[in-house]
C-alpha cells in the first residue's frame, strides 16, 4: 500500500460527487482497519475516502497521540505503518 496513494485519495475523494473513489483497493483496506479499529461504522468501508473516512483517521491519529495539524484525517507513513502492523498491511512511500 502506497502512503502517497492514500494522500491523493483523501484529498480528492471527500470534495468529488458521491462514490467516487481513487486507489479504491488501498481505500478500502484502510477503511476496514478502521471499521476493526471501531473508529468507521462499516457502512462507510467503501473503497471513497470520504468524509467519514477522513474524521475516522483523524479519530485514530489522535489514539496515536497526535494533535492540531498532525490529526487531520490524513494518513501520513508512521501512523499508516503502525495501522498496518496490526492489521496485515505493509505500506511503502
Amino acid at each position: 500500500m502506497s502512503v502517497a496513494h492514500l494522500v491523493m485519495a483523501a484529498r480528492t475523494d471527500p470534495p468529488a460527487a458521491q462514490g467516487h473513489t481513487t486507489y479504491r483497493a488501498e481505500v478500502l483496506l484502510v477503511e476496514r482497519a478502521l471499521v476493526a479499529e471501531g473508529l468507521l461504522n462499516s457502512s462507510y468501508a467503501d473503497g471513497s475516502y470520504g468524509t467519514k473516512a477522513v474524521t475516522a483517521y483523524a479519530a485514530l491519529q489522535r489514539r496515536y497521540g497526535y494533535s492540531g495539524r498532525d490529526a487531520d484525517g490524513i494518513p501520513g507513513i508512521t501512523s499508516l505503518t503502525r495501522l498496518g502492523k496490526v492489521h496485515g498491511f505493509t505500506v511503502t512511500p
